[in-house]
């Protein structure tokens, strides 16, 4: 059988980049196919293992001899033994440090392996799984959970030592006494028993801890993240609180798992004593009563280090048996995030997106997220190339949804949406997103500097676009006051900046970008008004000759739109330009009308 045969026999697939993926099945299974690219490692391994159980074997071997020349007073074989004693031991140095720096290689490979593909998998992941599932989970699930398949290292090792030193250091007593020998090893299916009872339940007591410390991960990351809210609210003791109380129930799920792992070893012991103590006694008496020929001191003592070694390795043994139902507790719940299915993907025939001319068509347009009823209702309208369509209505009405459903972060449930009379199912998720831009409510900023905030649509644009994108969101002359100017650190969600800068460093993104649609989710809606009218400008350039969807919660600023929208329930009730929806008196009327200023003052500024 070839090795590419072996391969496919054991479920093994190939990737574009010559990666062994792991085939689907059970936890074993699939992670065998993360073992199998780095088999000369493991075997690597494996060779220095054998050689440290040879030398164990060959060690007992010796101890004989010592006691034989010490009994015979023969100092020329006592210096004999001694040496070669020293000889195998630095030989065993050399194995135990190959075998140590080659079985981590390919762990460390294999957990690198493990964080990419769950990274890269949760980048594939649509909206609606980042909407259900804690970010804390997930964290564990790439920390914790991966580092204890990693951490099983040393024990595959011992999977392998162990067999061979039982083996090796049988095949010794047996020659010395195979009586003795196969009564003294009548010990070892209780210790197999032991090791198989106890060792029962260790995966779901495991899974358990690993749960409960990942909803401890959850609130660390809720409430770091939260940390404004928590302090605003003076909520710093109910936290404490909390924390304490979810810590206490990882404390107690865990040792629920310590206690069952701990009852394995020294169970073992005991039956192996046990063992020896007969051993002792019989043999005792043997050497005692010299009825064995052959049977001296030299050798019970080399017989009691024997099954010393046995009782050791099987001990080893049941320790397998616990960190591989920990290893596998952690693949599961990391082959169940790998399991998950985008509910966004390409069709198989799905081409990249044509160029944008901008017009963007909602054809009978219903949409549900799958917990509930109806968003959005038979929903129909067009946005022509270079138009500003704004969407207004109640909280609820849909708004956001429709904007949601453009750049396909949720597929409609009926109906089309059709960009330049194109379905967008038809064209790749990505080319269709790279000629969108979206300046959201909430600016989400990276912890990093303002020109790769700025280049983040564009990575590698040159200096100079990314200052005169600035510059058109009304952001380069603050940028400049900055200690590190464009260099400066914004820190975690830009929290060095203000509302208002914040914003406009996502508007010089979007205009970076250069983007046929726009799509802004209540971009001013946050600010202050003179934050507000500084960001407006901004905006203003980027609309310009741009399709550009707008959702508004300050009616002031979609006065002049092309085409106004007015959602409620999810259906379309109004549509037509700010006068002619004033004129007819309805829900954009009223909506419009109860934001209106009470001071007169202020009437011409809100109506401009």
């Amino acid at each position: 059988m070839t090795g590419r045969q072996e391969e496919e026999k054991i479920g093994i697939q190939e990737d574009a980049i010559g990666y062994r993926l792991p085939a689907t099945g059970s936890p074993e299974r699939r992670l065998l196919g993360y073992l199998w690219p780095l088999k000369k490692l493991f075997l690597l391994s494996l060779v220095c293992t054998a050689g440290i159980s040879a030398i164990e074997v060959t060690f007992v071997f010796l101890i004989s001899r010592v006691l034989k020349a010490t009994i015979e007073k023969n100092p020329g074989l006592l210096d004999k033994v001694a040496l070669l004693i020293i000889g195998i031991h630095m030989v065993k140095w050399v194995f135990s440090y190959g075998q140590t720096c080659f079985i981590s290689a390919a762990m460390q490979k294999i957990a690198v392996r493990l964080r990419n593909d769950l990274y890269s998998h949760l980048q594939s992941l649509s909206l609606s799984y980042f909407e259900r599932t804690k970010v804390g989970h997930l964290i564990s699930r790439m920390t914790s959970d991966v580092a204890l398949v990693q951490n099983s290292a040393s024990q595959i090792t011992q999977l392998v030592s162990s067999p061979l030193t039982i083996i090796g250091t049988m095949v010794l007593i047996f020659k010395w006494n195979w009586r003795l020998a196969a009564v003294s090893l009548v010990i070892l299916p209780f210790m197999s028993y032991a090791i198989t009872r106890i060792g029962h339940g260790m995966r779901g007591l495991t899974q358990a801890a690993q749960v409960r410390l990942a909803d401890v991960a959850a609130i660390i990351q809720e409430t770091l993240s939260a940390t404004r809210i928590v302090k605003a609210f003076g909520m710093e003791e109910y936290e404490k609180s909390r924390f304490a109380e979810e810590n206490q129930r990882s404390y107690g799920a865990a040792m629920r798992a310590v206690r069952r792992s701990a009852a394995i070893s020294p169970t073992v012991e005991v039956l192996g004593i046990a063992g020896i103590a007969f051993v002792l006694w019989y043999g005792g008496n043997m050497v005692t009563k010299n009825s064995v020929p052959g049977f001296t001191t030299d050798v019970l003592i080399g017989f009691l280090f024997g099954l010393e070694r046995i009782a050791t390795s099987v001990r080893n043994i049941a320790g397998i048996n616990v960190t591989y139902q920990q290893a596998m507790a952690g693949a599961e719940r990391i082959f169940d995030v790998l399991d998950e299915t985008p509910d966004v993907m390409d069709a198989p025939d799905a081409s990249p997106m044509s160029p944008m001319e901008g017009r963007v068509e909602f054809r009978d347009v219903s949409f549900a997220y799958n917990s509930g009823g109806p968003v959005l209702q038979q929903v129909s309208f067009v946005a022509e190339p270079g138009k500003q369509i704004a969407l207004v209505g109640p909280s609820g009405a849909g708004k956001s949804t429709i904007a949601n459903l453009i750049p396909r972060f949720y597929d409609v449930t009926d109906g089309a949406v059709l960009i330049d009379g194109t379905d967008i199912r038809r064209v790749t998720a990505h080319s269709l997103r790279d000629q969108i831009a979206i300046v959201p409510q909430e600016t989400m900023l990276f912890s990093s500097s303002i020109r790769e905030n700025i280049s983040y649509g564009r990575i590698g644009a040159s200096e100079q676009e990314v200052v005169e994108a600035a510059k058109a969101a009304n952001a380069d002359d603050f940028i400049r006051k900055l200690p590190q100017g464009y260099d400066t650190l914004v820190g975690e969600r830009g929290v060095r900046l203000s509302g208002g800068e914040r914003q406009r460093i996502a508007i010089a993104r979007a205009l970076l970008k250069n983007p046929k649609l726009l799509i802004l989710d209540e971009a001013t809606s946050s600010l202050d008004t003179a934050s507000e009218a500084v960001v407006q400008e901004a905006l203003d350039r980027l609309m310009s000759g741009r399709t550009t969807l707008v959702i508004a919660h300050r009616l002031s600023t979609v006065v002049n739109a092309d085409l106004i929208l007015a959602l409620d329930g999810g259906r379309i009730v109004e549509s037509g330009t700010h006068s002619e929806l004033l004129a007819r008196g309805g829900l954009y009327a009223g909506l419009y009308s109860a934001q209106k200023p009470k001071n007169p003052t202020d009437e011409q500024v809100y109506s401009e």
